[in-house]
């Protein structure tokens, strides 16, 4: 458990204005799901500090949520790809679940995990492929993305999706960081949320499942 770095501003100490900002964070399991991956307590209670900052960051995930362009399991590929590039533990707790849930086999979270999807090209389809790839290469190297590997997304995607995808993943980054430099700690019902999943990523060590 990690100790954040700032002070936490708990439902009751938030302007009355994040009322239903903190209600929707609060639901962090309902009848055993968890939720979408806009609300996650402990950075609503980070980002309460400033208020209309708040409100807009979940206003850009609501806008996705209003007109999705890319299926939710290849947008939670690459925010993993992302997460285990920056190593952050708060955004891979969050998004395994989330991932496993969206039809990510547990061969697949299991290679994500060990940081060998590389290693293993027979795991994923084409597309998939392409989106490991695209998330990867932005968040190591951006500047190094060519023309040609572009050529290739858009036999997947149109301008659209592709914009979409890249905001993604660039935020997914940006709180990479955020998490990681304020010492966020995985609120309680992901980080067990989280632990079956690794239970079953140890119980079929990789198996296709």
């Amino acid at each position: 458990m990690q100790n954040p770095r700032i002070r936490m501003i708990e439902r009751h100490q938030a302007p009355a204005e994040l009322a239903a900002i903190y209600d929707r964070a609060d639901y962090a399991m309902i009848d055993g799901q968890v939720p979408g991956p806009t609300l996650f307590g402990n950075q609503i209670r980070a980002l309460a500090h400033h208020p209309e900052l708040l409100k807009a960051l979940i206003g850009v995930y609501e806008a996705f949520a209003a007109s999705p362009t890319v299926e939710r399991k290849l947008v939670e590929l690459g925010v993993l790809i992302c997460s285990r590039v920056n190593a952050c533990d708060y955004c891979l707790q969050h998004h395994t679940p989330l991932a496993r849930a969206s039809g990510l086999s547990v061969a697949q979270l299991n290679c994500i995990e060990a940081g060998n999807w590389g290693d293993r090209r027979d795991l994923w389809t084409e597309q998939e492929w392409l989106v490991i790839q695209y998330a990867e290469a932005m968040t190591r190297e951006p500047y190094k993305i060519t023309d040609k590997f572009f050529a290739e997304l858009h036999r997947f995607f149109d301008d659209r999706q592709i914009v979409d995808m890249t905001v993604r993943f660039a935020l997914c980054s940006a709180w990479n960081k955020f998490n990681d430099a304020l010492g966020l700690d995985t609120e309680s019902a992901f980080g067990h949320a989280y632990a079956e999943i690794r239970a079953d990523l140890q119980k079929y060590g990789g198996r296709p499942h």
